[in-house]
C-alpha cells in the first residue's frame, strides 16, 4: 500500500504557489467583499506603498531615469526608491498596465509573493526532508508567517524575503563542493558557483538594507553549519569560495548598488547608531517578554502593539509566529537528542541570543539607534525547516513534549495580560496592562482556535488512518483505498492555521480606517487631482492627514514621507529650518521664510477628513491666502512664493546664523541673506555683502518680510525648466556680479555650467545650490548624473567579464 508519494519539484512547485496564492485571497476576500477594490489597509500601505509605485511607475514610463523633482526637495531615482521598489522583480511587472491601474494590482503582487515565498521555502526545504507533505507545511510556514502577515503595511519587506530561501539554497549548493571532500587541487564551482554569485546580485539589488543583514546570517550560517566536521583546509577553500562568489556578485550589480547606497549617504537614518548601554541592554524588559510573545501569538500590526507593548517596538516588524505550530517544532526539535550536536540547533540558539542582547540585535541595522527586528525572516526559514523534520516523526514524544509548552507560553501571556495594576488615581483595576484590546483579543481568540487544531492533530489523529469507523455501527469500517497520514492532515491544518492568522492581521489592519477614511482616500487621492493653471515651477505642501497626496498627484511634496532622501536635504532643514527630518518632512507653521525660499507656493487641507487643520482652526499660515477647494481639498495660495532661481543683496555666514537664538529671527532672515560657509563669506565679500547686525536683534516685521520676497521674486530667473537630467536656466539682467541660489540639494553629481562654461557650484544654506554670475543676461544648464553611476558602470563591466571569464575557464577544465 502506498503510504506517501514523491512529486517532481516541478510539479509541487506550480501546486505550492496556486496554494499559497489562493490562500492569500480568501484571507483578503471579505475585504473585497465588504469594502470593494481597491485594497485599502492602513499606514504606509496607503500613503507609502501606492503612492511609491505610482511616481516610480510614471518615472520610468516617462523616461525619468536620473532627477525626480516631485519627490521631496528632489533626488535620483535610484536613490529614492532602491529600498522600497526598484530592485523589486514585482514592481517591474506593474509597468506594461496603464498608472491607474497600479492601486488594483498591489493584492494581486502579494499574493504572488507568498507563492513565491512558499515555492523558494520548498526548494530549500525539500533536500533536507523525506515527504514532500512536510517540506510543503514547512513552506507554508515560512510564507505565511507572522512577519510576512505582520509586514503587509511595508509592501516592499516581502520581496526580499521571497528570494531569500533561494539565496540560502544557493549557498548550500555551494558549500557542498568542498564540503567534507578532500581534493588535491582547488576545483572550479562551475554552474553552482554562477548560481550563488547571480543569486547575491539578486538580493543585493532587490533591497540593499536586507542584504547587509543576509551576509551576516550567511556568516552565522556558515561558522554553525559547516565548520564543524570539517578540515581547515576545506573551511578555507569553502569560506574563500563564498567570498569570492559575493564579492563578484556584488560587483556584477555595482551599477545600480553603488548609486543605490551613495542616494543615501550621510543620511541620519542610518548615521545614529547605538552606543552605550544600549548595546547590552533594551530599555525595558518587557522587551524580552514580547519578543517571546511574538514567536508564541499571532503578531501585532505595525504602530499597534498590545502587551509587552514598548514604544521603540512600533515599527520594529517584530513578529516570528509560525501558524498552527508557533514554537512546538522548534522546542521538539531541541529536545531530539540526535540533534543536539546539529548546525540548525545552534544557529537557532545563536539566534534567540542576538535577539536577546540589543547591541548584536542591531548588527542587522547597521548599527542603527532604533529598535528594528527586520531579521528575524531569516531564523523563521530555519524555524519552518526543523519543524517539517519533527513532523515527519509523528507524534512523537517530542513534539507532544513542544506542543505543551507552546501552549503553557500562551497562556502564562494571557494570565500576565489580566494582571491587576493600578491606574492613575491609585485603584486596583484589571485589563490596564492591555492596549488596542480589540486588536488583542482577536490575536487571543485566533492562537486558541490554531493551537486547538494543532493539539487535535498532535494528540488525537492517529499516525495513519486506513479504515473509518461509520457512526451508526460500532463494528462496521469503511476501509480506505489510500492511507490518510497525519502529516497530510497536518498540512490540511496549516492551511486553515495560515489563513486564519493572516485574516486577523489583515482585519486588525483594515479596522484602524473607517469606510469613510477609505471612501475619501480613493476619492481624493486616486480620483482627483487639484487643478492648477500655473506653468511655472513650484512645490506644494499638504496637511497630515493627505500625506504624499501632491507626490502622487505629480506635485514637487514638501510634506513627504519618506526615509530615503539626500543627506543634503536633512543639512538644509536642520540647519535653516532647525528641523530635525527622521521620516517625514514636516515644516512648522512659523517657517515662513523657508517655504518662500523652496517655492511653495500651494498648501493644500483635507477639510473633509481634518477637523483640526492649520487654516480651520489654528488661523493658517502668514502670507497664505484661499483660492478654491476641490473634492474637499481646500486650496491656499502663498503670496510670498519665489520662483526658483533668485539672488540675494547679503549673505550671513554659517557661524553667526547659528548664535542667533530666536528661530522666527532665523527664519525671517532666509528672505534676506544668503548662507554660506565662513570662508565662503570671505571668498565671496566682493561681491555679497555681510548682513547687517540690525537683522540679529529683533524679529523682522510682515512688512518687511514680505517687502524682501518681492526684491526676491524681482532677481528670479525668467525661465527655469527642470527635467531628469537637471535643469535649464535663464537669468535676468544683472548689473553686476552676484550669487543665484536654487532650492535644489547640493548633490554629488551635479554639474553647471554658465553660458556654456563650467561653473563652480557653491554649497548654500547648508545644503542647496548656489552659483556665481557675472553681469549680464546668462543661460545656466545643470547636469544630473547619479553619484557612483560612473564608477558603478565600470564595477559592473568588471563583473561581468570576470564572470564570463570564469565559465569559459570551466568549459576549459570541463573538456581538459
Amino acid at each position: 500500500m502506498e503510504y506517501y508519494r514523491n512529486r517532481s519539484n516541478g510539479y509541487r512547485a506550480v501546486q505550492l504557489f496556486a496554494l499559497s496564492f489562493t490562500m492569500y485571497m480568501v484571507a483578503v476576500l471579505p475585504f473585497f467583499i465588504k469594502r470593494g477594490l481597491p485594497f485599502f489597509y492602513y499606514g504606509d500601505y496607503n500613503v507609502q506603498q501606492i503612492p511609491f509605485y505610482t511616481v516610480a511607475h510614471r518615472a520610468i514610463r516617462n523616461g525619468d531615469f536620473f532627477y525626480l523633482w516631485n519627490m521631496d526637495f528632489g533626488g535620483s531615482l535610484i536613490g529614492s526608491f532602491s529600498f522600497y521598489l526598484l530592485g523589486s522583480p514585482f514592481f517591474w511587472l506593474t509597468i506594461p498596465f496603464p498608472e491607474n491601474a497600479i492601486p488594483y494590482l498591489m493584492p494581486f503582487l502579494m499574493a504572488m509573493k507568498y507563492g513565491i515565498c512558499a515555492v523558494t521555502a520548498y526548494i530549500f526545504i525539500r533536500r533536507k526532508v523525506i515527504r514532500d507533505e512536510a517540506a510543503m507545511i514547512g513552506a507554508l510556514l515560512y510564507a505565511f508567517s507572522g512577519f510576512n502577515d505582520c509586514n503587509i503595511v511595508f509592501n516592499h519587506f516581502t520581496d526580499i524575503v521571497c528570494f531569500f530561501p533561494l539565496y540560502l539554497y544557493s549557498f548550500d549548493k555551494l558549500m557542498e563542493i568542498d564540503h567534507h571532500n578532500d581534493r588535491l587541487l582547488f576545483v572550479p564551482g562551475g554552474k553552482k558557483f554562477i548560481f550563488f554569485t547571480l543569486m547575491t546580485t539578486l538580493m543585493a539589488v532587490i533591497n540593499y538594507y536586507f542584504f547587509f543583514g543576509e551576509v551576516i546570517f550567511l556568516l552565522l550560517y556558515f561558522f554553525t553549519c559547516y565548520v564543524s566536521g570539517n578540515k581547515i583546509k576545506h573551511i578555507f577553500r569553502m569560506f574563500f569560495r563564498a567570498l569570492l562568489g559575493g564579492f563578484l556578485g556584488v560587483a556584477i550589480g555595482g551599477f545600480y548598488f553603488l548609486q543605490a547606497i551613495l542616494g543615501v549617504a550621510g543620511n541620519n537614518r542610518l548615521s545614529k547608531l547605538s552606543l552605550g548601554y544600549d548595546l547590552v541592554s533594551y530599555e525595558s524588559m518587557n522587551m524580552l517578554w514580547d519578543i517571546l510573545k511574538s514567536m508564541v501569538m499571532i503578531p501585532d500590526i505595525i504602530g499597534k502593539g498590545t502587551v509587552f507593548y514598548t514604544t521603540p517596538v512600533k515599527n520594529a516588524s517584530l513578529a516570528v509566529f509560525l501558524p498552527f505550530f508557533g514554537l512546538s517544532g522548534v522546542i521538539a526539535y531541541f529536545l531530539l537528542k540526535k540533534n543536539k550536536k546539529g548546525g540548525y540547533r545552534k544557529l537557532l540558539a545563536v539566534s534567540l541570543v542576538i535577539a536577546f542582547v540589543p547591541g548584536l540585535n542591531a548588527m542587522f541595522s547597521l548599527l542603527n539607534e532604533n529598535y528594528y527586528a527586520r531579521w528575524f525572516y531569516m531564523p523563521i526559514l530555519i524555524m519552518s525547516l526543523v519543524t517539517s523534520i519533527v513532523i515527519e516523526r509523528g507524534s512523537s514524544y517530542q513534539l507532544r513534549k513542544g506542543v505543551l509548552a507552546t501552549c503553557l507560553l500562551f497562556l502564562l501571556i494571557l494570565v500576565i495580560s489580566v494582571l491587576p495594576s493600578y491606574d492613575q488615581y491609585g485603584d486596583i483595576t484589571f485589563f490596564e496592562l492591555i492596549f488596542n484590546e480589540k486588536i488583542f483579543w482577536r490575536d487571543v481568540i485566533g492562537t486558541a482556535i490554531i493551537l486547538l487544531l494543532l493539539i487535535v492533530s498532535v494528540f488525537a489523529v492517529p499516525k495513519c488512518i486506513r479504515k473509518v469507523r461509520i457512526s451508526f455501527r460500532e463494528d462496521a469500517f469503511l476501509v480506505l483505498k489510500k492511507p490518510i497520514m497525519r502529516v497530510e492532515i497536518m498540512l490540511i491544518f496549516t492551511v486553515i492555521s495560515s489563513i486564519i492568522s493572516l485574516f486577523i492581521v489583515l482585519k486588525n489592519g483594515s479596522g484602524l480606517i473607517s469606510d469613510f477614511g477609505k471612501e475619501q482616500w480613493e476619492n481624493q487621492m486616486l480620483y482627483s487631482k487639484p487643478t492648477i493653471s500655473d506653468d511655472e515651477f513650484f512645490r506644494t505642501e499638504t496637511d497630515d492627514t493627505a500625506t504624499n497626496y501632491d507626490m502622487f498627484w505629480g506635485y514637487g511634496s514638501l510634506h513627504s514621507f519618506i526615509s530615503t532622501i539626500p543627506a543634503e536635504t536633512i543639512n538644509f532643514l536642520k540647519g535653516a529650518g532647525d528641523i530635525t527630518r527622521n521620516v517625514e518632512t514636516r515644516i512648522p507653521k512659523e517657517n515662513i521664510g523657508l517655504r518662500a525660499i523652496s517655492s511653495n507656493k500651494y498648501y493644500f487641507e483635507n477639510s473633509l477628513i481634518n477637523d483640526e487643520g492649520i487654516f480651520e482652526t489654528d488661523g493658517g499660515i502668514d502670507g497664505f491666502i484661499y483660492l478654491n477647494s476641490e473634492n474637499g481639498i481646500d486650496i491656499y495660495r502663498n503670496t510670498n512664493y519665489i520662483p526658483m532661481g533668485f539672488t540675494y543683496d547679503y549673505c550671513i555666514s554659517e557661524s553667526d546664523y547659528e548664535m542667533i537664538d530666536d528661530q522666527i529671527i532665523k527664519d525671517r532672515i532666509l528672505s534676506v541673506a544668503m548662507i554660506l560657509s565662513d570662508d565662503d563669506v570671505e571668498k565671496y565679500s566682493g561681491i555679497i555683502k555681510e548682513l547687517p547686525k540690525s537683522y540679529y536683534k529683533e524679529q523682522m516685521p510682515l512688512d518687511l518680510f514680505n517687502k524682501n520676497c518681492l526684491d526676491r521674486v524681482q532677481s528670479s530667473c525668467q525661465k527655469f525648466e527642470p527635467d531628469t537630467r537637471g535643469f535649464t536656466a535663464m537669468t535676468n539682467n544683472f548689473m553686476s556680479e552676484t550669487l543665484m541660489f536654487f532650492s535644489v540639494p547640493n548633490m554629488k553629481g551635479f554639474d553647471i555650467k554658465v553660458d556654456g562654461k563650467e561653473a563652480e557650484i557653491i554649497n548654500a544654506d547648508y545644503g542647496m545650490i548656489a552659483v556665481k554670475l557675472s553681469e549680464g543676461v546668462h543661460n545656466i544648464r545643470a547636469d544630473f548624473l547619479p553619484y557612483g553611476y560612473k564608477e558603478g558602470t565600470v564595477i559592473s563591466i568588471i563583473g561581468i567579464v570576470i564572470l564570463c571569464a570564469y565559465i569559459m575557464l570551466v568549459r576549459f577544465y570541463k573538456k581538459r
